[in-house]
């Protein structure tokens, strides 16, 4: 058996009841209501009414590749009494079958839209969530299309990725849409259309599976616009430190000078020598705070990506040993000894001379800093069997808790962080010193144990490979 279905009423003949006729009407609502597949068709096959059994009947005939089965047949004349129709009851029912009402109580069960559609995009199957979402019920949604059920617009859209799969017999993969069910809310849905083709392999329909995953594109949405804003307010900052420790510099740079000036009485004896100890105060103070500003210099520097290495060959051996005669000083004030062992291989790599010494002084420095009075500061240096050099700075200080440590290296951050704390530092050495090491091509590692000290091993590379920022 071959149906055509129409829409009543659409291209009837011109002595064919309207589907707003009464009599039409009353006839709907009879087969609508009958429990078994019912039908009503035009001469020319076409349907006229039908109930959601009809369809479903079709399209598990369709399914298994067989004809309908036995059916029953009646003529009947149409309700102005004219023309003759014909009634067609089908006398199995699939929906009574266990494993159909098994796959019923699956699809209703999921909180995914699932649909089976005709060849015509009409809804042979329609899971329990997407009639609710549609405004409808799974059962008066068979034999509907979408154009229906949610307007002209959808149902065209909707009906021609139909058609295509249909027409290719290749299931698309899955895609991003979004449209407003019934309720008037725009969701958006990861959505899959599979063609169904009988036991021959010809299609004809296709099956529809789509999740809502509106609350992940909001969420996904939500992080793209923090991580915008929090690159945004990194890169002001940035700016702003730059442009403030620039601006610092140059008055702060007369202080020193003027200071150095008094300090070594270079136009004349100063007659309270007191004043040349307050000179000297001022001198170090100042030298202290250029250091602290070039640092944050630095690091703006860094992470605006601006910062440019002045690459060349370097005795490591002597940029080492220069680098700790400086803290050596610092070392000695402080009442801590400072071993070092350095290599007697000599040791060239390709490097920025200043910054490296930058990183030494800094590491070296904070070793000195954070040990107490009689205890020690170590550095080693030894050459890497695959290249470059590994330098290791190992102290008895006050060490590092275990909570503490994966904040070490966050800029300006610091454990003893009250307003009484007893180290000074604005907490930007470390990180400072591991950035410019990556600069390097290199690592810096700390290891660190509360009241046991801490180790900053750091390895650098024979030759950097990739481009100087």
């Amino acid at each position: 058996m071959s149906q055509t279905v129409t829409d009543p009423g659409a291209n009837a003949p011109a002595d064919m009841p309207s589907a707003a006729d009464p009599a039409l009407a009353a006839v709907r609502a009879l087969v609508h209501s009958a429990p078994r597949a019912m039908a009503v068709l035009a001469p020319d096959g076409s349907v006229l009414v039908a109930n959601p059994g009809y369809y479903v009947r079709l399209a598990h005939a369709q399914a298994i590749g067989r004809p309908p089965g036995e059916d029953e047949q009646h003529a009947v004349f149409s309700p102005d009494g004219i023309r003759q129709l014909t009634l067609v009851i089908f006398s199995e029912n699939p929906a009574a079958h266990p494993a159909t009402r098994l796959l019923a109580t699956i699809a209703n069960a999921l909180p995914v839209i699932l649909n089976v559609k005709d060849r015509e995009s009409r809804y042979l199957l329609m899971n329990r969530y997407q009639a609710q979402l549609y405004g409808t019920t799974a059962e008066e949604a068979v034999g509907k299309t979408a154009a229906e059920l949610l307007g002209r617009d959808y149902g065209s859209y909707t009906q021609r990725i139909d058609a295509d799969v249909m027409a290719s017999g290749v299931a698309t993969p899955f895609f991003e849409e979004s449209y407003a069910a019934a309720d008037g809310v725009v969701r958006r849905w990861l959505t899959s259309k599979v063609p169904v083709a009988d036991a021959n392999g010809a299609v004809w329909g296709v099956a529809t599976v789509a999740t809502d995953i509106s609350d992940r594109v909001r969420l996904e949405e939500a992080l793209r616009q923090a991580k915008e804003e929090a690159e945004a307010a990194s890169r002001a900052k940035s700016g702003f430190l730059a442009a403030m420790s620039h601006e610092l510099r140059t008055p702060l740079n007369a202080v020193i000078g003027f200071a150095e000036i008094l300090h070594g009485q270079a136009l004349g004896p100063i007659g309270t020598p007191d004043y040349i100890d307050y000179a000297g105060h001022i001198l170090s103070s100042g030298q202290h705070l250029l250091a602290l500003i070039n640092d944050v210099l630095d690091f703006a520097r860094i992470e605006s990506g601006s910062l440019t290495l002045n690459i060349r060959p370097v005795d490591l051996n002597a940029l080492l040993r220069s680098s700790l005669d400086t803290i050596a000083r610092t070392a000695t004030a402080a009442g801590v000894i400072l071993v070092t062992d350095i290599t007697d291989q000599k040791v060239i790599i390709r490097a920025d001379s200043q910054r490296l010494r930058q990183v030494m002084l800094n590491v070296a420095g904070n070793a000195v800093k954070f040990t107490p009075r009689d205890g020690q500061v170590s550095v080693t240096m030894r050459p890497d069997m695959r290249g470059g050099a590994i330098i290791t700075v190992a102290d008895s200080g006050v060490g590092i808790s275990e909570a503490n440590l994966p904040r070490i290296f966050e800029p300006f951050w610091q454990a003893d962080s009250g307003l009484d704390r007893l180290k000074e530092g604005a907490g930007i050495g470390l990180p400072l010193a591991r950035q410019l090491v990556a600069l390097h091509g290199g690592r810096l590692e700390l290891e660190s144990r509360l009241g046991e000290g801490t180790k900053v091993t750091m390895r650098l590379p024979e030759h950097r490979d990739s481009p100087v920022r």
